[in-house]
């Protein structure tokens, strides 16, 4: 006698074989290396894309939950490990890995990380020199956002103290490590730039390792510090490190401490200056004084050698004025024994010939005139 047979639909065997895959142990946390193709960055956020070694495939999808934490951009032909579950996909019926995180397999996910951010935000122009500002000479006061516990903020306080006794100092607490820590900072930086007292802003923390430093190579904290309308100092880990935010800030100083000096003015420089310069001014003026004296002087002499010159002159010219009226004036005349003589119409008479026997005349001189008749004209 025949058994019966029973028959599954295709729905049922993909949900038995899912749930194979998914209770095996092994399975359901597991690394994969391999080099990625057919790349496809999905708007939901979500990636989809194969890992091939030199024998097999696999298909692998990154979700939006995932994907929102990696600190690099996959591409085509680049080698990854990914760490994930392995379980069916029931509409296709294929398996495929479920990443959960992913590296870059050869050269560590950080530094693939920071180079790829700073190709980023070079090409944007947020590294350009032209769009930095200069750090003010003289602050009178100076935000530090850091660690209110570490290190940095001692070190920064003391130099600060040092340089300035008068410099003011406001410390804004914020997160400098964990996955918190880049979203604090920005949020500092945002609170500071919101409350406008401060004249340039200190941003960093002491030394550590890559990891430790990371909250300064996040996108976040970058985009921050360059948005900032206060100059930021970058002052993260040591001389040796460098971090996304030194080339996003107005300047990088080697250390917190560098980063003090840089932001505070030496109060003893400052007065040190000022006296030179008041030096300066009083030798300037002095010598001013001098040499305007001195010129005064100068103009002064040559103004009256020149009025005497023109006084001379205007006098010689005036006496020959003087000269010539003398020789036409009437009174010269009336010395020499002249006299003005008017007719009986009160005229001038010129001419001996408009005159005949019995008129009468009024002769003047300088010093008074006579009346007279003529007795005889000779002509």
């Amino acid at each position: 006698m025949k058994s019966k047979r029973q028959v599954f639909t295709v729905g049922q065997v993909n949900r038995y074989a899912k749930r194979l895959l998914e209770a095996d142990a092994l399975l359901a946390g597991i690394f994969i290396e391999g080099e990625i193709t057919n790349f496809n960055a999905h708007s939901s956020g979500h990636m989809y894309f194969s890992m091939k070694d030199a024998a097999s495939a696999i298909s692998a999808v990154m979700f939006a939950s995932h994907t929102e934490t990696l600190a690099f951009t996959p591409k085509n032909g680049m080698k990854v490990i990914a760490f994930g579950r392995i379980s069916l996909y029931e509409k296709t019926g294929q398996y495929q890995l479920y990443v959960e995180y992913l590296e870059p397999a050869g050269v560590g996910g950080l530094h693939l990380a920071f180079a790829q951010l700073c190709e980023k935000l070079q090409a944007e122009g947020l590294f350009d020199e032209g769009r930095k500002r200069a750090i003010p000479a003289y602050a009178r006061c100076v935000a530090v956002i850091t660690s209110p516990s570490g290190a940095a903020v001692h070190d920064i306080i003391k130099t600060a103290r040092g340089r300035n006794p008068s410099i003011q100092l406001v410390v804004v607490p914020a997160l400098v490590q964990g996955e918190s820590a880049a979203a604090d900072i920005a949020r500092a930086i945002r609170e500071v730039n919101e409350w406008g007292g401060a004249d340039v802003i200190i941003l960093g923390r002491g030394g550590g390792s890559t990891e430790d430093l990371w909250a300064f190579n996040e996108e976040v904290t970058a985009r921050a510090v360059a948005a900032s309308g206060i100059p930021i100092i970058s002052a993260v880990g040591h001389e040796t490190d460098f971090t996304v935010t030194d080339f996003a800030a107005d300047a990088r100083a080697a250390t917190p401490t560098a980063a003090a000096q840089m932001a505070v003015y030496s109060y003893e420089g400052a007065y040190s200056l000022l006296k030179r310069m008041a030096d300066d001014l009083h030798h300037t003026v002095r010598e001013s004084i001098v040499t305007r004296h001195a010129r005064a002087k100068g103009l002064l002499q040559s103004l009256t050698r020149l009025m005497q010159t023109r006084f001379a002159h205007e006098q010689h010219g005036l006496a020959h004025r003087a000269a010539v009226l003398d020789k036409v004036s009437p009174y010269a005349a009336f010395a020499r024994g002249f006299a003005f003589t008017k007719n009986e119409a009160n005229q001038a008479v010129t001419h001996a010939k408009s005159l005949k026997k019995g008129d009468s005349l009024t002769l003047y001189w300088a010093d008074g005139a006579v009346r007279a008749k003529i007795t005889e004209v000779k002509i």
